[in-house]
């Protein structure tokens, strides 16, 4: 019993919770318009190529127009100074943008070393090149990528056709008309509508043509012809078969499961692979996601959030299909009472075992009839060895609110995963890791690339969670191993090797 008490505090004394100069604006009124329940995304990149992450925070506007009116409503580029000290860069780097945004997807899609920026919002989406002197500008208009207008809840760059650049995949929400907007009560009181009054929509796919040319291949793609009500995807090799497949959460309909033919188009499976809903049959209010692998067997699964009574489902990927196993790893027993939005894999112990971190709070309001539950804190669940359980530790030190995005990386390379985490109508906090074990970082610039390290596997992927991305470097716990095997392998290449690499370093293939 002692040696659990003590693990339990020392769990709980390695956070120290920071707040950020940046409080998320919402704009949510007496109307209860839906978008006001929807932002928190959180993109976390290098963007000035110092060594050092830096954070950017998509932002409200005005309801129901949709448009910035204030200051106070601007996204955000927080620029990394060192020792959790941070800079506002907004202005400089012309990233505050116009519309209402909730999503920020960071990789370096040109292939010019520099990463860029692409921000979803009620109404399209905008797409911001990084010329490296601090500026970025806007080249929608040039690129081609149009989204007609549709709400973007998030995406996932990939290159689906294996030709050296990155493709986009958006995820699209419901089709949202201010004017035709029922108003929906919960109890007698005004509160944020159900999904299923409002119709659904298809998400959307673009080749990268090249010179900054993206074409929508949607429709020859397949993708078009699946209507759904998407919040998140995550894109791995599913079936390592060489080509990146897709995974949508949709919100109270069938998941999507686009599996990559490797033809240039996609057959969606989600029913085959047992991911479009839970064996109760029961499409749950599925919100942000992850792939990774969790339990060193080569093969990525899935994690999702969901409201309370649906928990956070976990699904291990057989190669052919997946299996859940909340029960098993006493997950489901776990997130049951829980409504989350934001999830992550990530090893915060550095014990060399994926654990969960989740950002959670209700999808009603805070001043409806069920506002005084509606608040809840940040999780994680800790894997134990072999991962056959996870484990929920204490509370971490901040305060319940409504929370949304949340990303894990080391923001002052340390060597431990730190947690960003947004809340609407709350500052943006980070939770500063000081744990311990040894550990590796591999910083592969290219999407789609498998990592082992030892017996763990990763995969190189920006995206993350709900509406967040992380542009980061892989990060492995090693526990208390000095030395480690490393193997990288990219589609279409030759391994590469990397016997006894020494731990506490970040390798450059």
């Amino acid at each position: 019993m002692l040696r659990i008490v003590l693990a339990l505090f020392a769990a709980a004394s390695q956070w120290q919770s920071i707040p950020l100069p940046f409080t998320l604006a919402t704009s949510e009124g007496a109307r209860k318009h839906l978008p006001a329940t929807m932002p928190g995304g959180i993109a976390v990149f290098d963007y000035d190529g110092d060594g050092l992450l830096d954070l950017f925070f998509p932002n409200g506007a005005d309801l129901p127009s949709g448009r910035k009116t204030s200051p106070r409503q601007n996204n955000i580029l927080l620029h990394n100074m060192g020792g959790f000290r941070f800079e506002d860069r907004t202005s400089t780097a012309k990233l505050a943008g116009a519309g209402y945004d909730f999503a920020a997807l960071a990789a370096d899609y040109d292939n010019d070393g520099r990463v860029d920026l692409l921000v979803c919002g009620l109404r399209g989406v905008t797409l911001y090149r990084n010329y490296g002197n601090g500026v970025f500008e806007d080249v929608t208009a040039t690129s081609g990528i149009d989204n007609r207008g549709r709400w973007s809840t998030g995406g996932v760059w990939l290159d689906y056709d294996r030709d050296g650049d990155l493709d986009l995949f958006l995820v699209n929400y419901v089709r949202w008309d201010p004017a035709t907007e029922p108003p929906c009560k919960v109890e007698g009181l005004a509160d944020f509508c159900h999904p299923r009054y409002f119709e659904p929509d298809a998400n959307a796919l673009f080749r990268n043509e090249g010179g900054g040319r993206f074409r929508d291949v949607s429709i020859e793609s397949g993708i078009a012809a699946h209507k759904g009500k998407g919040m998140a995807a995550a894109s791995a090799d599913f079936d390592l078969d060489g080509y990146p497949d897709i995974f949508v959460t949709n919100d109270r309909v069938l998941n999507f499961f686009f599996r990559n033919l490797g033809n240039g188009r996609f057959e969606e499976r989600a029913l085959e692979w047992g991911v479009a809903a839970p064996a109760s049959g029961n499409p749950p209010s599925a919100m942000g996601v992850d792939a990774q692998d969790y339990d060193h067997d080569g093969r990525f699964d899935l994690i999702y959030t969901a409201l309370r009574d649906e928990t956070f489902p976990l699904y291990r990927n057989r190669g052919s299909d997946f299996e859940e196993t909340g029960l098993p790893t006493k997950l489901d027993l776990l997130t049951r009472p829980m409504a989350g939005w934001g999830i992550a894999f990530a090893d915060l112990d550095n014990d060399g075992w994926r654990d969960i971190a989740a950002a959670r709070s209700d999808v009603l309001s805070i001043t409806g009839p069920r506002g005084a539950t509606a608040r809840e804190p940040l999780s994680w669940f800790r894997s134990t060895a072999s991962a056959k359980r996870f484990e929920a530790t204490p509370a971490l030190p901040v305060p319940p609110q409504m929370y949304r995005g949340i990303v894990a990386a080391d923001m002052n390379n340390d060597g431990c995963l730190d947690l960003v985490a947004t809340a609407l109508q709350a500052p943006v906090r980070i939770l500063r890791n000081t744990c311990r074990g040894n550990w590796l970082k591999i910083a592969a610039t290219k999407t789609g690339v498998r990592v082992r390290v030892g017996d763990q596997w990763g995969h190189t992927s920006t995206s993350v969670g709900y509406a967040s991305s992380c542009a980061c470097p892989l990060h492995f716990g090693l526990g208390d191993a000095a030395t480690v095997d490393v193997e990288l392998f990219e589609p279409g290449a030759e391994p590469r090797r990397f016997p006894s690499t020494k731990a506490n370093q970040t390798l450059v293939p």
